[in-house]
């Protein structure tokens, strides 16, 4: 059987279980749930990024595209509205342009179920029976020392419903005939074990959150969230640990493995055209000063606290996309008059039009403007329009000058004077940092990561009387009296000790070195990684050989990508160069004036010898 073929057939089982769709009664945990399909709307046909079609499945030959199914799922004291749908994976990698079933809430759109059937198909390519199971693993969150609790009686839940164990945390939904795509057991069948997979699942992933569930959940699992809020973590078995700790990202969900694949731009800033398609969970930036590297963290930053205030407004406001960008671009890079056509670059005599396209969260995300832009919604040309929440989704942006000492007064300039002066990534972060810590414990990887930072701070920021205070044993400084490098420090461990940073963040850092003693700058990188290996993605902009170094270091010693993006003026305005660090320490700006530094050094020892 061709691997070309793998899509068809994937399409093929997709469409026989979503066409099954019916009214069912689905009893679970003693709770009775009555499952109502919903009037169905087309779909088009889906392309990945850049308008690229998906392998081995055409619009003409294999279309249409299967709509969506929504069910009204109520019982006894509650109800939720779900959508099952066939999605593809669009972020770049082995899983690009995968076919996948997924379940998510309406309206918030929080992922429940993420099936990725190309790969299960692709992984037996003989003929025969293939299994597609669910994967029914929980990532541990802030309030629990442990999610293996939870997994456990989910897994439970599930044998008690009958549905069968293929794995320490899997299920089986249904078995393809290979090569002809035929499923087992018949697609009604299917789709009664998918909406009873979906309900099972949904108390436990919406946990803690406001989620869509109208009423109480379809059953209580107040005690078990309790058991994971007190268990000691143990050594789990090694193939739950497989399942739990690390599963597969496109198998495991879609949303739990947040970050920005792409970035692509035309005429902004200093650039007449930016493209950076290999990201990793941690990147870095490199240039000269001028070269662009705040415009980029900038405009991803926009991007991506876009889609989160959108996400955060849908049950108040319900405003577009395109107004909630239009706001954000303004108050991120406070253009001149406050007009976004002024962020347009202006080089040459050819009218030039700004346009940006991004991968993140995998959706697929454009806009564009021209350089007579205002700053209002109507003002784009090719905006994204039916944009999804986002509700893991979550930026922050630590500028080069620390907050803590001014945070008053920068919240005073945005709150009450509304003018520029401070722009969004210091209102935004001043607006995180205003979280009260919490009072539960903090998932296993960031309490590692804040023990080392107030270790490394010898001492803790505090709040005292609704001001930031610094306190190393008996002795108290207020932040004016408290080094600079202290309050970045600081900054950081605040925002995970209030679950602002937490996994699926994105952390973007401009010059983090910054006031810091290289022995702490490179103590920071340390953490920063362990924060990108505990499901942060991470962006940092640096002019340190220091920081580039330790980057460098760790991604050779870890065998774990660390992709550097390095910036440079050239001709037609400003050039990128991409290269991943654990292959070595690339030429660069910053490497090149540490040599130049070294063969002086050399060169003056020699002339005092002579």
């Amino acid at each position: 059987m061709a691997g070309t073929d793998v899509n068809k057939i994937a399409l093929r089982a997709a469409k026989a279980a979503l066409d099954a769709a019916t009214l069912l009664e689905i009893a679970l945990e003693g709770t009775a749930v009555r499952v109502v399909p919903e009037p169905r709307q087309a779909v088009p046909w889906p392309t990945l990024p850049e308008n690229r079609p998906l392998e081995g499945i055409t619009e003409s030959q294999d279309g249409p595209w299967p709509s969506p199914v929504r069910l009204r799922c109520s019982w006894n004291g509650g109800e939720v509205l779900l959508e099952l749908r066939l999605n593809i994976w669009r972020q770049r990698g082995q899983y690009e342009g995968h076919l996948a079933l997924q379940a998510v809430t309406v309206p918030c759109n929080r992922e429940i179920l993420w099936v990725n059937l190309t790969k299960r198909i692709l992984d037996g390519l003989k003929p025969g029976k293939c299994s597609i199971p669910a994967n029914f693993a929980l990532w541990t969150r802030e309030g629990e020392r442990n999610a293996l609790p939870l997994t456990e009686a989910l897994v439970h839940s599930a044998k008690k419903a009958g549905l069968l164990p293929v794995a320490a945390t899997q299920f089986l939904l249904f078995e393809l005939t290979l090569p002809d795509g035929g499923v087992s057991p018949s697609p009604q069948d299917v789709f009664a074990r998918m909406a009873k997979t979906a309900l099972l699942k949904l108390p436990y992933v919406t946990r803690g959150e406001e989620s869509d569930i109208v009423g109480s959940p379809p059953f209580d699992i107040s005690a078990v969230r309790r058991a994971a809020a007190e268990i000691t973590p143990v050594e789990p078995a090694p193939v739950l640990e497989a399942s739990v700790s690390r599963p597969e990202p496109a198998i495991a969900s879609s949303q739990d493995n947040v970050f920005f694949d792409f970035i692509g731009f035309h005429d902004v800033g200093a650039f007449r055209e930016f493209e950076w398609r290999d990201m990793a969970r941690i990147n870095v930036i490199v240039g000269a000063n001028d070269s662009g590297k705040s415009h980029i963290l900038k405009m991803m930053y926009a991007l991506v606290r876009s889609v989160q205030d959108y996400t955060a407004r849908i049950d108040a406001d319900r405003p577009s996309w395109a107004k909630v960008l239009a706001e954000k671009l303004v108050w991120t890079f406070e253009p001149e008059d406050a007009k976004l056509g002024n962020l347009v670059r202006r080089a040459g005599a050819e009218p030039a039009e700004l346009s940006v396209l991004a991968t993140l969260c995998n959706e697929e995300y454009t806009f564009s403007l021209g350089p007579t832009a205002a700053g209002e919604p109507g003002d784009f040309r090719d905006v994204t329009k039916d944009v999804r929440p986002q509700p893991d989704v979550r930026a922050l942006f630590i500028p080069p000058k620390e907050v803590l000492t001014s945070l008053n007064a920068i919240a005073a300039v945005r709150e009450r004077l509304k003018t520029f002066g401070f722009d969004d990534t210091y209102y935004d972060l001043v607006l995180a940092l205003r979280g009260d810590p919490m009072e539960v414990a903090l998932p296993e990887p960031f309490q590692r990561v804040l023990t080392d930072l107030e270790e490394l701070l010898e001492g803790r920021i505090e709040t005292s009387q609704g001001r930031f205070m610094f306190l190393r044993g008996e002795e108290k400084h207020g932040m004016s009296q408290t080094a600079e490098g202290i309050k970045k420090i600081g900054i950081l461990t605040r925002l995970i000790k209030n679950g602002a940073l937490r996994r699926n963040s994105i952390l973007f850092l401009d010059e983090p070195e910054t006031n810091l003693h290289p022995r702490a700058a490179r103590k920071l990188v340390r953490m920063l990684y362990d924060l990108s290996c505990a499901g942060v993605q991470v962006f940092v902009a640096t002019h340190s050989y220091f920081v580039l170094k330790q980057l460098e270091i760790l991604a050779r010693a870890h065998e774990h990508p660390v992709m550097l993006c390095s910036l440079a003026r050239g001709p037609s305005g400003v050039q990128a160069s991409f290269f991943d660090l654990q292959k070595g320490m690339p030429e660069t700006g910053i490497l090149t004036e540490a040599l130049r530094q070294y063969d002086e050094d050399i060169e003056v020892s020699e002339q005092k010898e002579s």
